[in-house]
């Protein structure tokens, strides 16, 4: 708890009368003195005995750069308070509502439940924090404040930003991803029963046709994991890691989108190959948390040749390289090459805003729900935070978000 400057300017007229009543007597200070002590006290008492107001996040959902998020927490106390609320905003988030991020805060009655929100914008790829709160309280007077600080930080993904392939790259992936669901069905293994759920496609109707009571027969395929999968394997230099997680997941994106599985090897980090939302969000999770400015290492001979696309960001710009995996699955390995800058520039419209609209993403449902369950799972965590009282008023040395 602290002296607030109109709580300095109080003590100073009392200590000044005091001071002048002793000079010139007390009796026609009293009136002066007496009132000004009185509010001194009440005020103190009254900072002093306040509750701690209670705070609750609510869950972000994770996002991509360029995206919006609201941030929102709701503060509860027992009675009406006068306070300033902060909130610290990390690093590659940046608040919508202005341009000045140093010290912006709001001053606010705080009357049982209220409810605060803004808006960031997510600016750069990684994991990024929202918090700590802090909320300074002080009496109906304005003579002393109460500063509290609480521990809880929301983490927010923000994933590399997404292109459309849609131009030369676009039909090469296209044309391998054709290739490779093929390629995945060639292998024979046996016939079995039909089971509900089967696709009809895989229905053998010659075999079904000899069946007695006409039961249906499927045909089961080879379960190769060389088959059917595309990996992608990349590398930069140090300053180009946001390129090279740009390149990676619009590629990573189009392969998921044409419902392949797609494994990845960066920076000495591997995930196998596989298909469904979770595995394509932990893809992106593996490129947002690239460490900027420290390069990848380094793909091996073998890495290459084991991958179906390579994508290395160098000083000359990003190169996306397919075809040299190929010879894994006993196919000519023939080598197309793209520069991904150029790519871009020329046709590849940023799909981050069309995702933050929900447009064009044949997924967007199947996302909504798993943010869904994720901010489930945070309501869980954050039942019962771990909050304490911080009466120095020291700062956090990170910027505060604006509170409109």
């Amino acid at each position: 708890m602290r002296v607030t400057a109109r709580g300095w300017v109080v003590l100073v007229a009392i200590v000044g009368s005091l001071a002048m009543s002793w000079q010139y007597g007390p009796r026609a200070l009293n009136a002066i003195v007496a009132p000004l002590v009185i509010v001194l006290a009440a005020s103190f008492l009254i900072t002093f005995r306040r509750d701690r107001p209670a705070v609750r996040r609510q869950p972000v959902d994770d996002g991509f750069v360029g995206e919006t998020r609201e941030i929102a927490f709701v503060i509860e106390t027992e009675s009406d308070i006068a306070a300033t609320v902060r909130d610290a905003v990390g690093t590659g988030l940046r608040p919508t509502a202005t341009d000045e991020m140093d010290e912006l805060s709001t001053r606010a009655i705080l009357d049982g439940e209220t409810h605060v929100s803004y808006e960031v914008e997510l600016t750069s790829r990684g994991e990024r924090a929202v918090g700590p709160v802090s909320i300074t309280v002080s009496d109906i007077f304005g003579l002393f404040a109460r500063r509290y600080e609480y521990d809880e930080r929301i983490q927010i993904t923000v994933y590399p930003a997404i292109c459309s392939l849609d131009g030369e790259l676009g039909q090469r992936l296209q044309t391998i991803a054709d290739a490779t669901a093929r390629r995945s069905r060639k292998e024979f293994d046996h016939l079995r029963e039909y089971r509900r759920g089967d696709s009809l496609r895989d229905v053998h109707w010659k075999a079904a046709a000899k069946q007695p009571e006409d039961d249906l027969v499927v045909t089961e395929y080879a379960a190769d994991e060389g088959l059917g999968s595309i990996t992608v394997a990349a590398e930069c230099l140090s300053g180009r890691e946001d390129d090279l997680a740009s390149a990676v997941a619009s590629v990573v994106t189009a392969i998921h989108e044409a419902n392949i599985q797609v494994g990845l090897l960066v920076d000495g980090t591997e995930r196998q190959p596989d298909t469904g939302l979770d595995h394509y969000y932990d893809l992106l999770g593996v490129l947002a948390a690239l460490e900027p400015r420290a390069g990848t290492a380094t793909l091996t001979e073998q890495e290459r040749a084991d991958a179906d696309v390579c994508v290395v960001a160098g000083t000359s710009g990003t190169t996306v390289i397919i075809g040299e995996g190929h010879a894994a699955h006993g196919e000519r390995a023939l080598e197309f090459e793209f520069e991904f800058d150029r790519l871009r520039n020329e046709g590849g419209a940023d799909r981050t805003s069309e995702r933050g609209r929900g447009q064009g993403n044949r997924h967007r449902h199947e996302h909504e729900r798993d943010q869904e369950r994720r901010r489930d799972r945070q309501r869980q965590a954050t039942n019962g935070p771990h909050n304490h009282d911080n009466g120095t008023g020291t700062g956090t040395g990170e910027e505060s978000g604006v509170l409109p």
